[in-house]
């Protein structure tokens, strides 16, 4: 179970004893339990973990997506009980509507957040996050004219557009190719560093994870998965990739962490590993053909 220290400061985001699950009776699956988390205003966080073990579901509760049946999700002391465009969510899918450009798509989510904001005010916000992410060449170009790096970008600017206090990262970038992925990293992390709002990113990369978080916690495996101990990231920012790999810090931390996350699933298998079950000693009974068949011979059969 993770705590922290917030002496500095109240948290932005905060789950207390979360726990959730689905289904009922034999058939309910404990997804998270006792799940604690506090997140500084302005911290980037990256939760780290494997498939299935709950980090959606965590983005969802962080979200106000999903309420736990036990526990409490807050932002900045107020209760988490629905969506809100305070925190902004990027999913893995892009969401793009296929019959909306660039622009519309991403004109359609500010209008909805700033609707006193007059045609001609929309139109340069749209714009002006067109541009953050290098989209200006094709503004008006419908989702699928665009490959899936493009994408993702229309769907990091709708998601800023909104201005939310939070920004959710839900393994926004597993889908995209090594190279694809490192050049929205660094362009999501330009973009904190610029506007410094409260990141939390989903990742099951350890790499991803250390150059862009200021802390690493892990998920453990589930079902009933929970946040294990953070792993500070005591690596200088700006941070570049080309070097940080040659850093002594940077390569303890990374078998760190790797060797936890190794060593849980070790320990997972270990335990779900179920017993040989022995057959009973059985043989097939003996039958008779009947005696009438017309071409056939009456004979035994084992």
């Amino acid at each position: 179970m993770y705590t922290t220290d917030m002496t500095d400061s109240s948290p932005c985001l905060e789950l207390d004893d979360a726990s959730i699950g689905y289904g009922t009776g034999s058939q309910r699956l404990e997804v998270l339990q006792n799940v604690n988390l506090a997140v500084a205003p302005n911290e980037f966080v990256a939760v780290i973990g494997f498939s299935g073990a709950g980090k959606s579901t965590l983005v969802s509760l962080l979200a106000g997506l999903a309420t736990p049946d036990s526990g409490r999700a807050r932002m900045l002391g107020e209760k988490i009980s629905r969506p809100s465009p305070r925190r902004g969510v990027m999913f893995q899918s892009y969401s793009l509507l296929p019959w909306l450009t660039v622009f519309g798509n991403i004109q359609l989510a500010a209008k909805q957040v700033f609707p006193k904001k007059s045609k001609s005010e929309i139109c340069e916000h749209v714009e002006h996050y067109i541009e953050m992410v290098n989209l200006t060449p094709a503004r008006d170009k419908q989702p699928h004219e665009l490959s899936g790096g493009m994408r993702q970008r229309v769907s990091l600017a709708r998601t800023l557009a909104m201005e939310p206090e939070v920004l959710l990262l839900d393994e926004p970038l597993s889908a995209l190719d090594a190279l694809t992925r490192a050049v929205l990293q660094d362009e999501i992390l330009d973009i904190w560093e610029k506007q410094r709002k409260t990141v939390v990113l989903i990742t099951n990369d350890v790499d991803e994870a250390i150059l862009m978080a200021d802390r690493i916690i892990p998920l453990t495996m589930g079902p009933g998965a929970t946040l294990a101990e953070a792993f500070p990231v005591p690596l200088p920012r700006p941070r570049d990739r080309r070097t940080l790999i040659d850093q002594p810090d940077y390569q303890k931390l990374k078998a760190e962490i790797t060797s936890y996350l190794v060593g849980l699933n070790r320990q997972v298998r270990e335990i779900r590993i179920s017993p040989t079950l022995q057959m009973p000693d059985v043989a097939p009974k003996q039958f008779r053909l009947p005696s009438k068949m017309p071409g056939m011979k009456r004979s035994r059969i084992a």
